[in-house]
């Protein structure tokens, strides 16, 4: 013992105070430059196939007025337009009645029938490399035990921590795991110049407002919330960076951005915070919803909303990501069954094309208030991944080919090695592929997906033509798109 400490003492002489201890360099500044560095990681990109959770308070009233024009519907923020919108207002009052508030339906947010593991072993079985659960929706309300709130599901609601068992589930399967959090809150109570205040933020296209505290107008709005003299500096940044701390997520989504300008959310604090704290140590990504006008312009991913992101918008140069349910709804929607929701022909078809145009598909699952997932949602998540069990491979771990597409049926991939080219048929092509984008040598050898058939071919000066035998017709390898693999040689 004695040895040691003479040893350290001489060690301690060779150093100057200044050498003694250096802190961590910083790679990531709270600017925008600065984060806009970071490079979106491998991982992410291999990935393809993602899990979106949409759990919260508003999956209790589980209710959107139809649209007609059949666009995204927005269960979601119930809690909102229960006192906004007519259609709501109007729904409201006849399924919960007149006096019937927003934190009434806290006590019946239960999460008896929520199952994590088993969730993420659907996930799984589905093929999806990574899950990301609603752990703060604009209403504020928190799935973890966070101690900037007391509206959050330890305090109110299930009593218990509904993000460490998905964490921990996702770390056992091996599943990367994500973390949602939305910068605005519908209203929150401040305090100005010794003054009770609530920032309102009404989703217009303008910043928030404030304006003074009425108990009335706020009864049965912010259960939980405690008042603070900055929005951003003393809740938002210090509680997104106390989750950061608490349960290490892989990949960070932002949302709710879009009114109010980063200079006043602030939020590169956070990713610089989180990219910091990630160096050296693990890779991780953030979506771009920074602040207003920042969308589409920073951030390891873009996201894309209910096909927001349109075919002129850089999207094959920079990786993005789309983000839909089976059905149209945000957020669990009773009216929503099995008749009303995409089909696997067409979720296939969707799905195929995102991945051809360098994008990552994530995936909305909506529970309702007990945490159980619909049976039809269920369904549909075992059979894409009955299909990715054989035609995975031209989805995972790809890159763009030179072309997306050719016409309605043909989409493109290509392995990271460069040495195939995967062709998805969307549709069973009959006897013969015909193909222009892709130029093959003598070598070259073509199969399909789920079979072991060496395919014939031949080339004319201009096209690749595939010759497809009765044999494969007759004993398809599965019930959806089909895929061949081009050997390049």
């Amino acid at each position: 013992m004695k040895k040691i400490v003479v040893l350290l003492f001489v060690l301690s002489l060779a150093c100057t105070p200044n050498e003694q201890y250096k802190p961590p360099k910083k790679l990531y500044e709270p600017t925008l430059k600065s984060i806009r560095a970071h490079q979106s990681p491998e991982w992410f990109d291999d990935a393809k196939f993602g899990m979106f959770i949409d759990y919260g308070i508003y999956s209790v009233p589980g209710w959107a007025h139809q649209r007609e024009d059949d666009g995204p519907m927005y269960p979601d923020w119930y809690l909102h337009d229960m006192y906004r919108k007519e259609e709501w207002i109007d729904y409201h009052k006849k399924a919960w009645g007149e006096d019937f508030h927003r934190d009434d339906f806290i006590p019946m947010f239960t999460a008896e029938n929520f199952d994590p593991e088993g969730l993420v072993q659907l996930a799984e079985k589905a093929g999806m490399k990574y899950v990301v659960p609603f752990c703060k929706h604009h209403d504020g309300f928190c799935l973890w035990p966070s101690s900037f709130t007391e509206r959050d599901a330890k305090d109110m609601g299930p009593k218990k921590d509904l993000i460490k068992p998905i964490v921990e589930a996702c770390k056992k399967r091996g599943l990367k795991f994500g973390f949602y959090f939305s910068l605005e809150e519908w209203e929150y109570p401040v305090i100005q110049n010794g003054e009770s205040m609530v920032r309102i933020w009404e989703n217009k296209g303008v910043p928030p407002i404030y304006v003074p505290f009425d108990e009335k107008e706020m009864e049965g709005k912010i259960s939980g919330k405690k008042p603070v003299d900055n929005f951003f500096s003393d809740y938002i940044i210090p509680q997104a960076n106390e989750f950061i701390d608490l349960y290490d997520p892989d990949l960070i989504w932002f949302d709710g951005e879009w009114d109010t300008p980063i200079e006043d959310m602030k939020t590169p604090e956070i990713v610089s915070y989180y990219y910091n704290q990630a160096a050296g140590r693990k890779e991780v990504a953030v979506n771009d919803r920074m602040g207003k006008g920042v969308r589409f312009r920073v951030g390891d991913f873009f996201s894309s909303e209910y096909h927001s992101l349109e075919s002129n918008q850089p999207k094959i140069v920079h990786k993005w990501e789309e983000i839909r349910g089976i059905s149209q709804s945000y957020g669990y929607n009773w009216q929503d069954t099995d008749e009303n929701v995409l089909s696997m022909d067409e979720f296939i078809e969707m799905f195929v094309k995102i991945v051809s145009e360098n994008g990552n598909l994530l995936l909305i699952v909506n529970l309702d208030g007990k945490g159980a997932l619909p049976d039809y949602q269920r369904t549909r998540l075992e059979e894409i991944g009955e299909w990715l069990k054989i035609n995975g491979e031209a989805i995972y771990k790809t890159k763009p080919w030179l072309v997306s597409h050719e016409g309605d049926n043909l989409r493109f991939t290509q392995s990271k090695d460069e040495k195939y080219v995967y062709v998805i048929c969307n549709e069973w092509p009959g006897r013969q592929v015909i193909i222009e984008s892709v130029f093959l040598g003598t070598e070259s050898k073509i199969n399909m997906l789920g079979s072991d058939t060496p395919l014939q071919w031949s080339y004319d000066g201009k096209k690749v033509i595939v010759e497809i035998p009765e044999s494969l017709e007759n004993q398809k390898p599965c019930n959806y798109a089909y895929v061949l693999k081009i050997e390049l040689s």
